[in-house]
């Protein structure tokens, strides 16, 4: 049974500027760093999420099956008022991939790239309040 989601790992190309990404702009802080064979590794952790971290992984000498770059389809990050994280990211470079947010069943979203080419979603739940 599956209990939590507890790390994601994505492929990078440039560790620093990768680091720099997660920390300046979603608020994650480097937890450990490690050179392991062929791989040079970085585990993020955020005060917000409990348990939850992401793994920056970076070739040293790329020639294995690992050596693309940004394979994560997407990650979710859940905001209280998307537009104004959305108005707090373009401050910060972001580039979103759509003007407006999409509404989805219960949420709205939008989409923008990582520094690998990951594409990073903010979501914004909806309150649903039900008469008793």
């Amino acid at each position: 049974m599956i209990k939590k989601v507890e790390h994601v790992g994505i492929m990078v190309s440039d560790m620093e500027e990768s680091i720099q990404f997660y920390e300046s702009l979603l608020g994650f802080n480097v937890r450990v760093r490690a050179n392991v064979g062929q791989k040079e590794l970085v585990f993020l952790t955020h005060h917000g999420l409990p348990g939850f971290e992401i793994e920056l992984i970076r070739e040293i000498s790329p020639v294995t099956s690992y050596s693309e770059h940004g394979l994560v389809n997407h990650l979710a990050f859940v905001v209280e008022d998307l537009q104004q994280a959305m108005e707090d990211f373009i401050q910060k470079g972001v580039i979103f991939q759509s003007d407006q947010p999409k509404n989805g069943i219960g949420r709205k979203t939008i989409r923008f790239k990582g520094p690998n080419g990951e594409v990073l979603q903010l979501v914004e739940e909806r309150q649903t309040h039900r008469l008793g």
